[in-house]
C-alpha cells in the first residue's frame, strides 16, 4: 500500500510540473489525470495508515482480554506520528496540483491601462 502511495505522490508531482508546459488542449487530460492521481495517493495513504492501525490493534489486547493502557498511548502517538509523516507530503502534492491547475486556467484578458 506504500508504494501505490508513493507512486501515484510522485506521479500527481510530476503531473503537476507538466500541466505548466503543456498546451490547452492538453491540460484537460493532464488536469483530470492529476485528480484522480491527487485521489488514489489519498485513497492509497487511507488504506495503508488502516491496515497499520489494525495490525497493531491485535497487539494491543491479549487473548485473555486483559488490556495494556500504556500500549494504547504509545499506539496512539505512533498513528498521530505516521499520519503527520505521510499526510504532509500528499499536502504539499495536493496544494502544488492545485496551483498548477490554477496557474494554467486560461484567465481573463485585462485592458491594457490608459
Amino acid at each position: 500500500m506504500m508504494a501505490a502511495f508513493a507512486s501515484f505522490l510522485l506521479l500527481s508531482l510530476i503531473l503537476a510540473g507538466v500541466i505548466a508546459f503543456a498546451t490547452q488542449k492538453g491540460r484537460r487530460r493532464l488536469k483530470w489525470l492529476l485528480v484522480f492521481s491527487l485521489l488514489f495517493a489519498w485513497l492509497a495513504l487511507a488504506g495503508a495508515v488502516a491496515r497499520i492501525v489494525s495490525r497493531t490493534a491485535a497487539t494491543l489486547v491479549t487473548p485473555g482480554g486483559a488490556r495494556q493502557p500504556q500500549l494504547v498511548e504509545q499506539a496512539t502517538r505512533e498513528g498521530l506520528m505516521l499520519l503527520l509523516s505521510f499526510g504532509v507530503p500528499a499536502l504539499v502534492a495536493t496544494a502544488l496540483g492545485w496551483l498548477a491547475l490554477r496557474a494554467s486556467r486560461p484567465g481573463r484578458q485585462k485592458a491594457p491601462p490608459g
